[in-house]
């Protein structure tokens, strides 16, 4: 398991926080495979699939190794494209360069699913802007970084206030999207605004989740204060479940079996639409009833490769 972080000290996921019991849980089940299991930094990779000092997990703890570890795969949590290196043949990660690229750029995922997204528009520079708002129909629109994360500079609100916004990423680029109004909620599951999570593992649904924004905020993501509820999957309607049949299938062949999650809203029509697609997907909370759902499907899917 790859992060971003240091080679430093004996404490590898001492960032983790709550969740590190899930983490350490999900360890113990790669070992009990018989694997030798490694938390690794991007910062310590040398090329060929090599890494010059690793923490080994073993017994619930970490031993700091300080020499070189040819690793067989590498599950990334980087979290950025600084990580796999481009073209590296003796690097095997769970999910290929290919996938992550495609997760990273918000523009590039639309051109592959606009059947199932609300329609998007290539903005660039925010000087752009305004060329392009008259082309959305909707009151409200969506502006968002093609490569951003956690919902950080993000743009929801009516056209006419957008002269207010400020970018904050120096000579960043974005997209334009029209506004999906889910505050007609989801039949038997939530009330109000919403964005639905299903993650895909193997093919298949493991877990899914609905988030909530805060009161008077259109971002449900954790990081902007969204409230997050477990669901079941047979709770999703199946308008949704026909989509995420068709782009998992889809993207298991295409991108060899990935893990990742897609974002949904329901709109005051009923209809679904995707919000975006992740490749870097929270686990979830030990009480969670598919926490071990969800860790057992990932054991499966490294077995796979491996």
């Amino acid at each position: 398991m790859c992060f971003s972080r240091d080679f430093e000290g004996t404490t590898p996921l001492s960032h983790i926080g709550k969740k590190l019991p899930v983490y350490l849980r999900f360890l113990e089940l790669c070992q009990k495979e018989g694997w030798e299991v490694y938390v690794l930094t991007r910062k310590t990779y040398i090329g060929n699939g090599q890494f010059n000092g690793a923490w080994l997990f073993g017994n619930g703890k970490f031993e700091r190794i300080e020499k070189i570890i040819k690793i067989d795969l590498v599950f990334d949590w980087v979290g950025s494209l600084a990580f796999p290196p481009k073209n590296d043949k003796y690097l095997k990660t769970v999910n290929t360069r290919e996938f992550k690229e495609l997760a990273c750029n918000k523009w590039e995922a639309y051109l592959k699913l606009h059947d199932y997204m609300p329609r998007t528009y290539w903005v660039g520079e925010l000087k752009n802007v305004d060329s392009k708002l008259s082309q959305v129909t909707t009151k409200n629109i969506v502006l968002k970084p093609y490569d951003g994360l956690r919902g950080k500079g993000i743009f929801i609100g009516l056209k006419e206030k957008l002269k207010d916004f400020k970018s904050k990423k120096l000579g960043g680029k974005y997209i334009l999207q029209e506004f999906v109004d889910t505050s007609g909620g989801i039949p038997n599951l939530t009330p109000g605004k919403h964005d639905l999570r299903i993650v895909v593992v193997n093919g298949g649904a493991v877990w899914c989740h609905i988030r909530v924004p805060m009161e008077g905020s259109f971002l449900a993501n954790a990081a902007q204060g969204g409230n997050l509820t477990e669901i079941n999957y047979k709770q999703v309607p199946e308008s949704v479940k026909k989509i995420v049949k068709i782009i998992s299938g889809k993207f298991y062949k295409e991108y060899d079996n990935p893990v990742f999650s897609l974002d949904f809203g329901i709109n005051k029509e009923g209809k679904p639409l995707i919000f975006e697609i992740n490749d870097q997907i929270g686990f979830p909370r030990w009480e969670m009833k598919n926490r071990d759902n969800f860790l057992n499907g990932l054991v499966r899917n490294f077995s796979s490769k491996l």
